[in-house]
């Protein structure tokens, strides 16, 4: 059964993805204090790891985006393949 074009398999990975993103924002805001505290930098290491985290967050779903459209372009070069 497909939800509005999306697989079950589909909805599943793109949940998965958001909850990475957030897990990688959420370690670099968590860093970010620690060092603050530690240190006595306040706000400039949570900000940081804000920014790390965000950026490490995007990078995850541009992997996954990009392995996607690989699976993609080999499902439909064999979906050609048989109609040939």
């Amino acid at each position: 059964m497909g939800f509005g074009g999306f697989s079950k398999q589909d909805h599943l990975q793109i949940s998965s993805l958001g909850m990475e993103f957030a897990v990688a924002e959420l370690l670099g805001i968590g860093l970010g204090f620690w060092l603050d505290s530690k240190c006595g930098t306040t706000p400039w290491m949570l900000l940081v790891g804000a920014v790390v985290g965000f950026a490490l967050g995007f990078y995850i779903i541009f992997r996954a985006a990009k392995e996607m459209e690989r699976q993609a372009q080999a499902g439909k070069v064999k979906k050609d393949n048989g109609r040939s």
